[in-house]
């Protein structure tokens, strides 16, 4: 029989807001909006060398958001030609973050995700799958999403769908880790609703980490 603590925590709802693509314009609008709701969101980043993108990187660290790295140049047929290809951009993300934030990122996100079908045209199965054993094996932690805000899509829904499109997918789970685009106008637009929606379906929210909950996209899917 379960112990009290236990059913207690069966009944925690989190949500884990994540951004991809950035830092951008949009970024720094995303952390107040955050600071402004007291949440912490996970940024899967790519490389700004830019004195804005340098700011925002230590201002996500400072403000107690989790970053993960998204590889330096998000450029498919670079990224997924071959292991080899794939880790030289990898580790040339993770090292641009270490002098910037100090730290290496444990967390990963795959461009397309981790069972995306232009990464397996590319390189071919065995490839993607190459690199995934050798993430797990380097103690990396790689995630995907559980509801996609769709904002990358072209053309890219209204904020109005945004918002009603992810408080309807997540009405029924217990754990969400939901995908924006930091560059997303709508996204950004969208937010606020996002997050009192989200808290009226009895959600709290938290960062993605190497313990947190996770979920990846299954192959075939």
């Amino acid at each position: 029989m379960k112990s009290s603590a236990y059913k207690k925590k069966d009944k925690v709802k989190v949500a884990y807001l994540t951004f991809d693509d950035g830092p951008s314009k949009n970024t720094d609008q995303i952390l107040k909006i955050l600071k402004q709701h007291q949440i912490k969101g996970t940024f899967f980043v790519l490389a700004n060398k830019s004195p804005f993108g340098i700011r925002m990187y230590r201002k996500m660290v400072r403000s107690g958001h989790s970053i993960g790295n998204h590889t330096y140049s998000h450029d498919y047929s670079k990224i997924y030609k071959s292991k080899k290809d794939f880790f030289a951009d990898f580790y040339r993300m993770e090292r641009f973050l270490h002098r910037i934030i100090g730290n290496k990122p444990r967390l990963f996100r795959f461009p397309g995700g981790s069972n995306n079908r232009l990464g397996y045209a590319i390189g071919g199965p065995k490839t993607m799958m190459s690199i995934k054993t050798a993430l797990r094996s380097r103690k990396y932690r790689y995630f995907d999403w559980t509801i996609d805000s769709q904002d990358s899509s072209s053309p890219s829904p209204a904020s109005g769908q945004i918002i009603r499109n992810i408080l309807h997918e997540s009405r029924l789970k217990r754990n969400c880790i939901i995908l924006f685009h930091d560059f997303s106008d709508a996204s950004l637009a969208a937010l606020p609703a996002v997050i009192r929606g989200l808290k009226n379906q009895g959600f709290c929210f938290d960062v993605l980490s190497k313990s947190s909950y996770n979920y990846q996209i299954a192959e075939g899917q």
